[in-house]
């Protein structure tokens, strides 16, 4: 079928299930639009972007044509039947078991060792990251940009970054974000930073209707920390790598 290039159109389609499709409904924004590809029925989304594409899927029907639009390898954002009828044409490696999550609401106190963070302090935010490569924890999609284009907020410990929470995206057009790249430094876990810096983001994003964010099935205490925040599980789903067969 021809690929879909009406935003209301696919708005409407997204917002049958807006948090599974916050991170699409951001890519309504102006800046984002024209790097996407929409394919129906259900709906596909082929995002290039970051030096590489990224597919998101709401249902199967259109994957099959999205697939002949992608730049190899692809990234996926897909629920489990999606993941599937990739597998049917495409080699699927890497593939990670993640829970999206939505927020309800709940307290965002700001605490007072929370700080905001610019710019200049993207070079502390890939620090810290880098703690967690030795394990596989520091998060996998952050780019200096996402500073400036959303909203970060950390812990200093001195002149060490000890924790930080942001987000991969803010639309208040459609009134949807995105929060990701939370992480605490190894040695200082257990001491409700994870939680400060995410509750600092929330209450940041106040007015925003739709706020989700990923977590791996896995990680029982990131869990926990958003559950107290006010998040609930909202689907399962799977991030991978596809290649071509």
């Amino acid at each position: 079928m021809p690929a879909l290039r009406n935003k209301d159109d696919i708005r409407a389609i997204l917002r049958r299930d807006p948090i599974w499709c916050v991170y699409a409904l951001g890519d309504l924004s102006p800046r984002m639009f024209p790097k996407c590809q929409w394919f129906t029925p259900d709906l596909t989304l082929v995002l290039h972007d970051y030096g590489t594409s990224i597919l998101f899927a709401h249902g199967t029907g259109s994957i099959r044509e999205a697939l002949d639009h992608v730049t190899w390898p692809v990234h996926l954002q897909v629920q489990p039947d999606a993941l599937d009828e990739v597998a049917r044409h495409a080699n699927v490696t890497n593939v990670k078991h993640m829970i999206r999550m939505a927020w309800t609401g709940g307290s965002t106190r700001v605490s007072d060792r929370v700080t905001r963070l610019g710019a200049s302090d993207a070079p502390a935010i890939q620090h810290l990251y880098a703690d967690g490569e030795s394990t596989g924890e520091s998060p996998d999609f952050f780019y200096p940009s996402m500073v400036t284009d959303g909203v970060f907020f950390g812990v200093y410990k001195g002149d060490e970054l000890i924790a930080a929470a942001g987000t991969h995206l803010v639309s208040r057009e459609e009134g949807a974000a995105a929060i990701g790249n939370v992480y605490v430094r190894r040695d200082r876990r257990g001491r409700g930073l994870g939680r400060a810096v995410t509750a600092a983001v929330l209450h940041a994003l106040a007015g925003i209707e739709t706020i989700g964010l990923n977590v791996r099935a896995d990680n029982d205490a990131a869990i926990r920390v958003y559950d107290s925040l006010g998040f609930v599980r909202h689907c399962e789903f799977r991030e991978g790598l596809a290649t071509q067969p």
